[in-house]
């Protein structure tokens, strides 16, 4: 809580209460996002306690609680009960997170030293139980990490994978555009090339024509200089005829 802590002491009576408020107001818990801190700002100030804790710190307490619950329960089927009689709250955990126990009957905040009373009475805590205890969490605490790390590894592998697939698409798309340039290219030079065949092929056919033309028309002068000369002469053969 940083500087709560020096202003206000939190108690057994306030985790009671705030074991028996989390479960029976588990309906504002939908798993959205922000509706577990709204709920505990409405815990706070239900409570009276603005001021004194935060939302965020009393939301974490309840988490501290419950992880501490989960490891205590693993704990307990691998073997080692013993560490279960030292946690007082681990009977009213129980029931509330399995829903068996109705907690409003069976805890009230203000009879938090009658429920510590009727607790299992707390065995001596041997030497080989605590090995056996911190070994368990240093195990479950190293697949955790472990865990952590092949997430990791798993996470890597995946945006290596996504680096991959984007650089060999990236590299399609420039090998295609490459392709299309070159074939627009080539297709432009055929066009060209197509052009000036048909430019030339117009040219050569419009100089036969020229050409043709020009042998029409000398022929047809020829032809009619013939005809002149003829109809002279034959005025001329009339004339000196006559005479």
């Amino acid at each position: 809580m940083g500087s709560e802590e020096g202003v206000f002491k939190w108690t057994d009576a306030n985790t009671a209460d705030l074991i028996v408020w989390r479960v029976s107001n588990n309906r504002l818990f939908t798993g959205r996002r922000n509706a577990a801190i709204k709920a505990f700002e409405l815990y706070v100030k239900e409570k009276q306690l603005e001021g004194k804790v935060t939302p965020a710190w009393v939301r974490k307490k309840w988490e501290n609680l419950k992880q501490k619950y989960k490891d205590l329960k693993s704990l307990n089927m691998a073997g080692g009960d013993t560490a279960i009689a030292t946690w007082k709250w681990y009977a009213i955990m129980d029931g509330a997170l399995s829903s068996e126990i109705p907690l409003n009957h069976f805890i009230k905040p203000d009879h938090v030293t009658s429920f510590t009373q009727d607790a299992p009475p707390i065995k001596q805590r041997k030497e080989e139980d605590w090995l056996i205890a911190l070994r368990e969490m240093e195990r479950r605490q190293e697949e955790r990490e472990r865990q952590a790390a092949e997430r990791e590894d798993e996470r890597d592998r995946r945006a290596a994978a996504r680096e991959e697939e984007r650089d060999r698409r990236a590299a399609e798309r420039e090998e295609r555009r490459e392709r299309q340039a070159l074939e627009r290219e080539e297709r432009r030079e055929r066009e060209m090339f197509a052009r000036e065949e048909r430019w030339e092929k117009e040219m050569l056919a419009r100089e036969e024509r020229q050409e043709r033309e020009y042998r029409e028309r000398e022929e047809r002068r020829e032809r009619e200089a013939a005809a002149r000369e003829e109809r002279l002469f034959k005025l001329l053969e009339t004339f000196l005829a006559n005479k």
